[in-house]
């Protein structure tokens, strides 16, 4: 058939997530490692040093486990989870091995489910290895022990852009239930397979590093191939400046890691009840807010995709119609302005020292409305609205307009400051009375009506 791949590409992903705890998965150091000086959120638990044992597995990270599983419509094991040790000789791993819930003899915390349209094979925790510079040697042991999750989805993408786009709907869900640190990002290991083995390529950290690695490896397999070479399996990287794979280490298998109960860790019983509190407190997911907006609220597929990227946006839009605004009349003071002022000031609304409250823009909303401020006076207020907002009845100094004759005044006064502007205008330089107006509005801090300083400037300069 025309356009039929003559080719049977298979990729499946496990993606890696770091949860969104205060204190890591056997002790009690802090998880910030972006931030932090080096080897400075350290202990002798995370650290591997001799005689130390772990404490009892972090609680926050098993809920929030049990929340990306139920995202993933995953059945969380009843069975006992029991910790494995996963041996493998790499210079990151201080204890020599990896704490996980996976391996050939484990049982999964959960498995199956599907998340548009792609079956996910599992869902387990594990803990994070240090950060090794191969170029310099040296070893950060900041990560040493963070909480991680571990997606691994059936292979069952076709090409690139396909896994591109699910990785982003999976990252957008994720963000709503706040399970895993936004900020760390996501590190996947990606498998492909043509007409042979699987070969997997390592620890890619961008979307676009995902992308080009899985283009560069299905056309490296095919033309293998077709040269009549065998695909083994085996592990690789793929080296951004190059623009392809290299091989790293031929692909273990299961029997290579050693797995091992750990004896020094207690099983994990999952409660049901704890389950059903959990998944009774889960927020509505993006495809069910954007199917809100659209029906109920009636907003514009464009603006709703814009408010469904972040839950506080979309919750704060919701609250917004409480005040007795016309979220769709009105929608563009968020999607717009809102989001200017805070991406002007590098925030977001769920920055714990970024306070603004629905009411103060409703507030706001409607003097507008009412003519009772400018547009151009409202704008001007909502950039005050960082990092706190607040009600009108507080502002300092004159908000509401100013009438006509006090504009004609302002003009005068534009005309006589500025006359060679004016004969610029006179001239045939439309653009100078655009300067002259921004002068009336500066004068009257922006408590104008633009129209009427435009069409009075006209008026007197005639």
């Amino acid at each position: 058939m025309v356009g039929e791949k003559a080719f049977p590409v298979k990729i499946g992903l496990e993606i890696h997530g770091y949860l969104n705890t205060d204190e890591k998965l056997f002790c009690m150091c802090k998880t910030d490692f972006l931030d932090s000086e080096n080897n400075s959120n350290v202990c002798p638990i995370c650290t591997g040093q001799p005689g130390n044992k772990p404490m009892a597995p972090n609680s926050a990270a098993i809920e929030k486990l049990i929340q990306i599983a139920l995202v993933l419509k995953s059945k969380i094991n009843e069975k006992p989870l029991v910790w494995q040790r996963k041996h493998y000789n790499w210079a990151d791993l201080p204890k020599g091995y990896q704490t996980t819930i996976s391996g050939a003899h484990a049982v999964p915390c959960a498995t199956g489910g599907k998340f548009k349209g792609i079956n996910i094979t599992e869902a387990h925790l594990e803990e994070d290895p240090a950060q090794w510079n191969p170029d310099s040697g040296k070893i950060n042991y900041n990560r040493s022990g963070l909480p991680l999750v571990e997606i691994v989805t059936e292979p069952e993408f076709s090409d690139s852009e396909q896994v591109v786009e699910w990785l982003k709907a999976l990252v957008l869900s994720l963000s709503y239930i706040k399970a895993v640190r936004k900020n760390a990002g996501i590190k996947v290991d990606v498998n492909v397979s043509t007409y042979g083995e699987r070969v997997e390529m390592k620890n890619l950290n961008s979307l676009e590093k995902i992308r080009k690695a899985i283009d560069y490896e299905i056309a490296r397999q095919i033309e293998a191939h077709d040269n009549g070479e065998v695909q083994k399996r085996e592990t690789l990287a793929f080296d951004e400046k190059l623009g392809k794979t290299i091989k790293m280490r031929s692909k273990e298998g299961a029997a290579d890691y050693r797995f091992i109960p750990d004896p020094d860790l207690p099983v994990i019983k999952i409660d049901k009840k704890v389950v059903a509190k959990i998944k009774a407190n889960l927020p509505e997911m993006p495809e069910e807010k954007l199917g809100k907006l659209l029906k109920k609220f009636s907003v514009g597929e464009k603006d709703a995709k814009i408010l469904t990227r972040n839950l506080e946006l979309v919750e704060f839009f919701e609250k917004l119609s409480e005040f007795g605004i016309d979220p769709q009349k009105y929608i563009s003071w968020i999607t717009i302005e809102l989001l200017r002022v805070l991406n002007y000031n590098k925030m977001t609304l769920e920055d714990e020292d970024v306070e603004i409250l629905p009411e103060h823009l409703a507030e706001l909303i409607k003097a507008v409305s009412k003519n009772e401020i400018t547009v151009l006076k409202g704008k001007q207020i909502m950039n005050e609205f960082i990092p706190k907002s607040f009600s009108l009845k507080e502002h300092k100094g004159e908000i509401s307009n100013i009438d006509d004759v006090a504009i004609e005044n302002l003009c005068k006064q534009v005309i006589s400051e500025n006359v060679h502007v004016v004969d610029e205008y006179k001239g045939g330089k439309d653009a100078s009375l655009n300067f002259l107006i921004g002068q009336v509005m500066r004068l009257s801090e922006r408590r104008a009506d633009f129209k009427v300083a435009g069409e009075t400037l006209k008026r007197l300069i005639k």
